[in-house]
């Protein structure tokens, strides 16, 4: 796990020692360049597998004709290895690294396919002149690029970017609306003009002697060809799978432990972890006081029957305000899933005792965890009601009805689900407004009328659109949906919390639920298999049944969500008036004074709409040139 950047066209060394340095956190253990008259690469190192100096990035072959920077962990190279061995291949380390520069002496951008496990890494071809930059299937590791005046400049995160002079910090403001939409920049996008993250599962090939680049798709989130077996047949397999990505998830040359959120994927991570290991898993979880969002009894409960060495924190609201103020402004681009506070809080806490950290991340988007995947069956209800009685009526009505702080109640679904009423023959964009902050509604209101034109709040949905144009024909909506939440709510949400609040920490963060051959797996079997009649991730369930506590099994979902709602309302005037209410050139002060009224006095729970405008505040604060 490490931080890299680099650039080919115009720049020196003291460039991309000013890169490097921004990627500290990511690497403190070393740091290695390469350059020659074509490229230029930097490594920052954190020492997870072979230790020694063997390990030093940048790596090359035997005949320094392939050189590579790489950020991330290669889960199935003892197998790439020993057929690389095989084929007498010599290597220098025991790295996963290494293993790529020799599995791409023989395959090619083919061997890019073959690779399983969270990466990101430049790889610099001197024979053929070409520069390639690839990134993981589900985006578990972050890679950001821009080409400017002839010159490609990449980085592990947007803020080494913004060292090479070329790069031009300048705001885009068709972001910054969705970043207030979704709580994150969606891929490709970013907050810096001329700035963008490479696709998961894609590479960009970049060759300098012509100066010009390609963007390449080698995979794709797929559900076809359906796999049907017998459901003793689905969690047989499954166990057999889960085992094996454990396992290799497991594998480290510095202490690992297990996040234990209180749910049924981090407690399925916990227990074949247990299984696999020879001696006793570490464990932790963060807890909160609030009844309605803790669940530090469950996790208490699974570690008490795996018999692991449990470690607990305490995480309450001042804990909360002093890690957003630390972490927010730090962060490359704005991001406002309020779980990141906590798991920050955590990986800075686990710290003190792992150095890799296995997680249940992406259970929910694979084993459908979530009921709103079939919430758009109720859009039929909705789309019955005249339009004329729905909008001033029923809205109104459902409006009015008083709003709870507590952890997503009935009120704050309904209201949430209303919100979609301007797109009811589109489900797609309805499932983002319904998960995400800002709706378009709220944003025409925010923003003032100036900035209409430059948000284009027409283009909202094109990151959207974009991986529709991946679903096959015969693909069903259920799927869809599905393809649309992995995509979005997974890769650019679940993922940037996870290698941001671990990598902040000089931590690294594992997700064997992830694991390559797991998602292929899972997402071909029949949707009714996994989520039906209300009850969600059936398959998993299935599994697991006899394994883990009944509570875990069917306790209620919470996470490591916070309730800001409550905390917002009672705890940070200091804060709110700071930096919510504080004047904008974007955005109509009035209005927002209107929304935090009826958030504080009950009328409604505006917790998503007022955090996620109470970090971009703080964000732009350190990281934009304005009076705010």
């Amino acid at each position: 796990m490490c931080g890299i950047a680099g650039f080919s066209g115009k720049g020196d060394k003291n460039i991309l020692l000013n890169m490097m340095r921004t990627l500290n956190h990511r690497g403190p253990d070393d740091e290695g360049i390469y350059a020659d008259d074509r490229v230029h690469l930097g490594h920052k190192r954190l020492s997870i597998i072979d230790l020694s100096e063997k390990g030093r990035q940048p790596m090359t072959n035997e005949n320094g004709s392939v050189w590579l920077v790489f950020n991330g962990e290669i889960y199935n190279f003892q197998s790439l290895r020993k057929s690389l061995l095989d084929k007498d291949h010599r290597f220098a380390s025991n790295t996963d690294s290494e293993v790529i520069i020799h599995l791409y002496e023989d395959l090619g951008t083919e061997m890019f396919k073959e690779l399983n496990g969270m990466f990101a890494f430049a790889l610099w071809d001197k024979r053929l002149r070409k520069l390639f930059l690839v990134r993981d299937r589900m985006g578990q590791k972050p890679l950001y690029y821009s080409f400017a005046d002839q010159t490609l400049i990449f980085a592990s995160e947007a803020n080494a970017l913004l060292e090479h002079p070329l790069v031009e910090k300048k705001l885009d403001m068709g972001s910054l609306a969705k970043f207030l939409f979704y709580e994150h920049v969606p891929t490709p996008d970013c907050i810096w003009e001329n700035v963008s993250k490479l696709n998961p599962g894609s590479y960009l090939e970049y060759e300098p002697l012509n100066r010009s680049y390609k963007v390449r798709q080698y995979w794709k989130i797929s559900f076809l060809p359906r796999l049907y077996l017998k459901d003793e047949e689905y969690v047989e397999v499954l166990e057999e799978k889960l085992i094996q990505s454990v396992k290799s998830h497991l594998v480290a040359d510095v202490p690992v432990g297990v996040y234990l959120s209180g749910g049924m994927d981090s407690a399925t991570v916990a227990y074949y972890s247990q299984k696999v290991l020879n001696g006793k898993l570490k464990t932790f979880t963060v807890a909160f006081k609030e009844k309605t969002f803790d669940e530090q009894d469950r996790a208490r409960e699974t570690a008490r029957m795996l018999g692991t060495e449990h470690h607990e924190v305490d995480f309450n609201e001042q804990d909360f305000i002093k890690t957003t103020l630390e972490i927010i402004p730090m962060l490359d681009e704005p991001f406002s899933d309020s779980s990141l506070i906590p798991a920050y809080f955590l990986n800075r806490f686990a710290r003190n005792y792992i150095k890799v950290a296995l997680g249940g991340e992406g259970g929910d988007e694979i084993f459908v965890g979530y009921p709103i995947f079939r919430a758009h069956e109720l859009l039929k209800y909705l789309r019955a009601i005249p339009g004329a009685i729905r909008r001033n009526i029923v809205i109104p009505f459902i409006n009015a009805i008083p709003s709870s702080h507590s952890n997503e109640t009935w009120e704050y679904k309904l209201k949430k689900f209303i919100e979609a009423e301007g797109y009811l023959n589109n489900p797609y964009y309805c499932q983002q407004i319904w998960l995400g902050a800002f709706g378009p509604s709220y944003l025409v209101k925010l923003f003032k009328k100036e900035f209409h034109d430059a948000i284009s709040l027409n283009s909202l949905f094109d990151n959207i659109d974009i991986y529709r144009k991946d679903a096959d024909e015969r693909e069903e909506l259920s799927d869809g949906i599905m393809r649309q939440t992995q995509h979005k709510y997974l890769m650019d949400d679940g993922m940037t919390k996870t290698d941001r609040a671990s990598m902040a920490n000089s931590l690294e963060m594992r997700a064997p639920l992830l694991d390559g051959d797991i998602v292929d797996w899972v997402n071909r079997i029949p949707f009714e298999c996994k989520y039906r009649g209300g009850k969600t991730k059936i398959l998993l369930r299935r599994l697991m049944q006899d394994k883990l506590p009944e509570s875990i099994l069917s306790g209620p979902k919470r996470g490591f969500t916070p309730p800001i709602a409550e905390w917002f309302a009672r705890h940070f005037q200091k804060e709110v008036k700071e930096y919510i209410f504080a004047r904008n050139e974007f955005f109509d002060t009035g209005y927002i004074e209107k929304l935090w009224k009826e958030h504080i006095t009950n009328k409604q729970n505006h917790r998503k709409i007022l955090w996620t405008l109470f970090v971009w505040k703080l964000w732009s604060s350190r990281n934009i040139q304005q009076n705010i």
